[in-house]
């Protein structure tokens, strides 16, 4: 834990890394408070898609890919959920 003196330096920097476009251990204030940084699974894939450049063809290509394998089955789910609804309003 951080003393509360160096909090507003701490924030400071992650503000001027993250302008810079520099990728940091924790990705997000959220996530720091979470306990996700890159040596958690999740932190991995936070760190991971935040490093993504939107400037670069094959960044764009991967945040596609990892919008699609994450928006799919929930699409998927929704669809089924919605089948079963209707099947029970219409006879």
């Amino acid at each position: 834990m951080t003393p509360p003196e160096y909090a507003d330096d701490e924030d400071a920097f992650l503000r001027h890394l993250a302008s810079l476009g520099v990728p940091h251990p924790y990705g997000s204030h959220d996530a720091r408070r979470l306990g996700l940084d890159r040596n958690t699974e999740e932190g991995a894939l936070i760190a991971f898609s935040g490093s993504l450049r939107p400037d670069k063809p094959a960044h764009r290509v991967v945040a596609w890919v990892l919008l699609a394998a994450f928006g799919l089955p929930v699409l998927f789910l929704l669809l089924h959920l919605a089948e079963g609804l209707v099947g029970l309003l219409l006879p």
